[in-house]
Order: C-alpha cells, then sequence, then structure tokens
C-alpha cells in the first residue's frame, strides 16, 4: 500500500507540472532534496558496511554536481531512505557477516537510486534547455522571417518609386533635349533673319544713297537752268 506522503508528493508533482508555479524555490527544494538522498544513501552504505573502512564506498555520491530534479521523486528516495531501520551495533559486531550484507546491498542500492535520479535531473535539465533554446531560436526565427517581409515589402516599394524616378527622370532628359533642338532651331532662325535683315538694310542704304544722288544732280541741273536766263537778260 503505497504511502501518505508518496501519494502527497505525487499529486503536488503533477499540480507542478500542469501548473509551474515558484519555479526557483522548486528547482531548489529539489537540489535540497536530491542532496538529502545522497547523504541519507551514503550514510546508509557507510553504516551497513561489515568494516570500519570508509574507502569501500563509492566516490561519486559526494563528488558529482548536484542537479536539478522533480521534487515527489526525490524526496521520496528521501523518505524511503529514512524510512529503512539501519543496522543495529550488535547486528554490525556479530561473528558472521552474512546479516550485514542485506543492508550493505540496499543501501548501495539507494545510493545508485539518487545517481540515477540526479543524472535524471541532469537530462531533465537538458531538456528545458533544449526547449527554452527551441522557443527561443523559434521567436527569433518568427521575428527574423518577420523583419525579412517588412523589408522585401520596403525594397520593392523602392525598386517602384526608382522606377518612377528614372521614368520621370527619362521623360524631363527628352524634354531637355527638345528644348535645345528648339532652341537651336530659333538660333539658326535668328542668325539667318539677321543676316536679311542686314542685307535688307544695305540695300535699303544703296538705294537711299542712290537716291540721294540722283536728286542732288537734278537739284544742281535745275539750278543752273534756273541761272542761264538771267545771264541772258543781262
Amino acid at each position: 500500500m503505497p504511502d501518505w506522503r508518496d501519494d502527497y508528493l505525487t499529486s503536488l508533482q503533477d499540480a507542478e507540472r500542469n501548473n509551474p508555479v515558484n519555479k526557483d524555490l522548486v528547482e531548489a527544494c529539489s537540489q535540497l532534496a536530491d542532496r538529502v538522498a545522497a547523504l541519507e544513501a551514503e550514510k546508509a552504505v557507510l553504516q551497513g558496511s561489515p568494516t570500519s573502512k570508509p574507502t569501500k564506498t563509492t566516490p561519486t555520491a559526494t563528488t558529482t554536481t548536484t542537479t536539478t530534479t522533480t521534487v515527489a521523486a526525490a524526496a521520496a528516495a528521501a523518505a524511503a531512505a529514512t524510512a529503512t531501520p539501519t543496522p543495529t551495533p550488535t547486528a554490525t559486531t556479530g561473528t558472521t557477516t552474512a546479516p550485514a550484507s542485506d543492508p550493505a546491498t540496499i543501501a548501495q542500492l539507494r545510493l545508485d537510486l539518487a545517481e540515477a535520479l540526479r543524472a535524471r535531473g541532469q537530462l531533465q535539465n537538458m531538456l528545458r534547455a533544449a526547449d527554452e533554446e527551441l522557443r527561443r531560436l523559434r521567436a527569433r526565427t518568427k521575428a527574423d522571417g518577420k523583419r525579412v517581409a517588412d523589408l522585401a515589402a520596403e525594397r520593392n516599394s523602392i525598386l517602384a518609386r526608382l522606377k518612377d524616378r528614372s521614368e520621370e527622370l527619362a521623360g524631363k532628359n527628352k524634354l531637355l533635349k527638345d528644348v535645345q533642338d528648339d532652341n537651336l532651331t530659333l538660333n539658326i532662325q535668328l542668325d539667318v533673319t539677321e543676316q536679311k535683315v542686314a542685307k535688307v538694310q544695305a540695300e535699303n542704304k544703296e538705294l537711299v544713297d542712290r537716291w540721294m544722288k540722283r536728286m542732288g544732280h537734278e537739284a544742281d541741273a535745275m539750278n543752273r537752268q534756273n541761272e542761264s536766263p538771267h545771264k541772258h537778260t543781262r
């Protein structure tokens, strides 16, 4: 029949799994429970060994770094270690070593259980770290994907604006070329017109000079004619 503490700790484990709260406190309690279980197992090994030499115990129990495990499993191991009666001095000082072999084996099994619990805790920590890293990478990938989409949209917008500016610039260049061609044509026409004006002015001047010269000759002739009768009358 399961102990009431096992049921209680199992319910705590289920509640913690379904709704994790006070994560730091739970991890600290898990580490403490692991340490207690390891110490209890080591104590049981030392007390249950047939000789008084402590060198026969496994040294990994004190040198292995304690890691986080579930509160229920570690506390159950500690409760099982404390609930088992330790051998009395009369049992360890008897003439035969056969009765002491069973407690030593049980203690060694408890120690192995504590090591297994620590290994499980390490694996759970690695799993949590991997899950956290996976969530972080997924979040970053999602953010990067959104950023890439935004940059792609911005790039397309810039390309469209650049195309519009290029077309506008091409139109302005064509207009400028047309204006320059018109200016060149007007300059040529102006030069031709100025040449015509100069030619016409020269012709007019020549005509005026010829007319003035003719008028001068006619005036002189009329004057001479007017002077001739006066001479005859004298």
